[in-house]
Order: C-alpha cells, then sequence, then structure tokens
C-alpha cells in the first residue's frame, strides 16, 4: 500500500488537484449565482462537451450516432440549467448535494483504487477500476450523507438510499465514458484539463446522472423535494 501511495503522489496528482479546483470553483459559483451567468456559462459548457466529443468521432462513428450523443449531452445539461431557473434558489442545496456526491464519489473511488490496489472491476472497459475504489467510493458516499443529516438535524434514511444511487448513476456514466474511449482507441476525449483529460472526461458522471434525472422526472419520479 505505502508503494502505491506513493506512485499515486507521484504522478499527476497535483495536475489533478489544480485543474480540478479551476473547475470546481466557478462551477459551484454559478450554480449559486444563478441568473444570465448561470445560463451562459453552462452553455459554453454544452458547446464544449459537443466540440469535444464530434472532433475525436470524426470518421469513427456515423453521423447519426454522432447527433444522437450530441442529442444526449445536451438534453443532460439543458435539464440541469432548467432545474436551476425553474426552483430558483430552492434548489440550490439539492443541487449541491447532488453534485458534490458525484465529485466526492469520482474522488474516492480513484483514490481508494489507487492506493489499496487489487483486483480490477472491469478489465477490458476501464483497466484502473478496482473493487476496492468502487467500495471505498460508496464508503465516502455514506459518511457523507450521514454528515449531511446530521449537519441539517434531518435523520432520513432515504436521504442514504438517494445518495448510493447518486454513487450507482455515476458509476455507470463513468463506465459508459470508459467504453466509448476504449471503443474510439483514444485516452482521453480532450486535454483542457491537465490530469482529468477533457471536459466529457470530468463530467461523465454528472452527464448521465443529469440525464436518468430527466427521465424519471419525465415520468413524474421528483425527488427534489426531499431536499429542497
Amino acid at each position: 500500500m505505502i508503494k502505491n501511495l506513493k506512485e499515486f503522489f507521484d504522478k499527476n496528482v497535483l495536475n489533478r488537484i489544480f485543474s480540478g479546483i479551476l473547475f470546481v470553483v466557478p462551477f459551484v459559483f454559478f450554480i449559486i449565482k444563478g441568473d444570465y451567468y448561470f445560463i451562459i456559462y453552462f452553455l459554453i459548457i454544452l458547446s464544449i462537451l459537443i466540440d469535444e466529443f464530434m472532433n475525436v468521432t470524426v470518421n469513427k462513428i456515423g453521423l447519426i450516432k454522432r447527433i444522437l450523443f450530441s442529442f444526449f449531452l445536451t438534453i443532460s445539461i439543458f435539464h440541469f440549467i432548467f432545474l436551476r431557473l425553474s426552483y430558483d434558489e430552492h434548489i440550490i442545496w439539492y443541487i449541491l448535494y447532488v453534485v458534490i456526491a458525484i465529485w466526492l464519489f469520482d474522488s474516492f473511488s480513484l483514490i481508494g483504487g489507487k492506493i489499496i490496489g487489487g483486483k480490477k472491476l472491469l478489465p477490458i472497459i476501464s483497466p484502473n477500476k478496482t473493487f476496492s475504489g468502487l467500495i471505498s467510493g460508496f464508503v465516502f458516499l455514506i459518511i457523507y450523507s450521514i454528515i449531511v443529516e446530521q449537519f441539517f438535524q434531518n435523520i432520513d434514511y432515504f436521504i442514504i438510499l438517494a445518495t448510493i444511487l447518486i454513487g450507482i448513476t455515476s458509476f455507470f456514466g463513468d463506465t459508459l465514458g470508459s467504453y466509448l474511449k476504449r471503443f474510439l482507441k483514444i485516452k482521453d476525449f480532450g486535454n483542457l484539463m491537465p490530469g482529468h483529460g477533457g471536459l466529457i472526461d470530468r463530467m461523465d458522471a454528472f452527464i448521465m446522472l443529469f440525464f436518468i434525472h430527466f427521465i424519471l422526472m419525465v415520468f413524474n419520479i421528483n425527488f427534489i423535494n426531499i431536499y429542497a
């Protein structure tokens, strides 16, 4: 484990931390800010996501599939935008809770997998994923949900279940991203974020989660009232 820890910090972890901070700070700021600033910021993000995908899939997959995936990206980001605008400030805590849960699961899955190591989870699709990383991610999600419950003095065990569902969805989003990269024979979707790759690499779990969130709300399944 000590060797794994040393290798982890010897690699591009500082680049990941620095570029991650540069991504997280404006991301959170514009969620809280709302209004036109929020709309413009996330429309820029959507345009970058589509541009990244279109660039790496040129001559690799058909135009219809590329358009369909771009439509998938658009639905996810537009749903996120409409949520923030429709519920205004009442939904800020809900959105931040979900977004932070995604980041925590992603971060501690990576850290746990790198430091503890062990058996590979999906060696063909994503060689870096391990069972230890997956377990680490879920453990910290549960801790996170319990801390938030205590902070708001709201003991509702359904929140823990909902947070675990966020982790499951994030895992499938990340796995889809890894599968696409293997299929396209690329390392990353871009190089905008040193240590992470492109925006799609950083937001694959986020994109999947808010797309599924949109589908659930279409069928009148609404988790917002639990938090907001």
